[in-house]
C-alpha cells in the first residue's frame, strides 16, 4: 500500500460534506506531479465531474493548450466530465454549470488576470458560496488566499482563506515571507495544503 496515498486518502474524506479549498504550491501539469491527489479528489467527488477556469494567460491560444492538457489529466484521474467556463457564457450558463459539479479547478498562470477575469464577473462571490472541492494551483492559490507573492511580486486575492500564501517555495534558497504580510503560508513546488470550512 502506498502510505502516502492513503493517508491523502483519509484526510480528504475526513472533509467530505463541507467546503475545502486546496491550495497547491505550483504543479506543473504536463508532469502531473500531484496526480495521487487528483485522483483522490476523483475518487470523494459524488458528480464526477469537475469545472475549470481557466482564464489566467492574456493570450487565448496558450489558454486552448492547457485545455487539451486538462481533459487528459482530469479524465485519467477518474473524472468522467471535464467542464470550462467560457468568457462568453452569461450568468444563467455559469449558474448552470457550478451547479452541476462538486470539484472547482482554478490552474497557474498570472494571478492578475485572473484576479480582474473573477472580480468582473463577480465570480468570488459564486466561489464563497460553492459547496464542494475548490483547488487553486499557484495563480489560483494565490486569488483564493488574502493576496500572495509570486515572480517576487505581491497580488491580490479574494480571502476565501484567512491567510497571505507564498507560492513555488524554495526552501533551500528563500526565507519564508512574513516579515511584511501577517499569517503568510509558503507552499513549495509539487505541495497542497488544505482548508476546510471557514478559516
Amino acid at each position: 500500500m502506498n502510505v502516502g496515498r492513503f493517508l491523502v486518502s483519509q484526510l480528504l474524506n475526513s472533509i467530505v460534506g463541507s467546503q475545502m479549498i486546496i491550495l497547491q504550491g505550483g504543479e506543473d501539469v504536463r508532469k502531473r506531479t500531484n496526480e495521487d491527489l487528483f485522483r483522490n479528489i476523483a475518487a470523494i467527488s459524488t458528480m464526477k465531474r469537475i469545472l475549470i477556469i481557466p482564464w489566467t494567460q492574456e493570450s487565448d491560444e496558450r489558454e486552448m493548450e492547457y485545455l487539451y492538457l486538462f481533459r487528459g489529466y482530469f479524465s485519467d484521474c477518474g473524472f468522467q466530465s471535464t467542464d470550462f467556463l467560457n468568457k462568453g457564457d452569461n450568468d444563467s450558463q455559469i449558474s448552470e454549470k457550478f451547479g452541476s459539479t462538486d470539484v472547482i479547478y482554478l490552474p497557474g498562470g498570472d494571478p492578475g488576470v485572473l484576479y480582474r477575469a473573477l472580480n468582473s464577473r463577480s465570480l468570488q462571490d459564486k466561489l464563497r458560496v460553492f459547496k464542494g472541492t475548490i483547488i487553486g494551483n499557484s495563480a489560483g492559490a494565490i486569488v483564493l488566499s488574502r493576496g500572495g507573492i509570486g515572480d517576487r511580486k505581491f497580488y491580490p486575492g479574494f480571502g476565501l482563506v484567512g491567510f497571505f500564501i507564498k507560492v513555488h517555495f524554495k526552501l533551500e534558497k528563500e526565507i519564508p515571507f512574513g516579515n511584511e504580510k501577517s499569517e503568510t503560508i509558503s507552499i513549495p513546488e509539487n505541495m497542497w495544503i488544505a482548508v476546510s470550512g471557514k478559516s
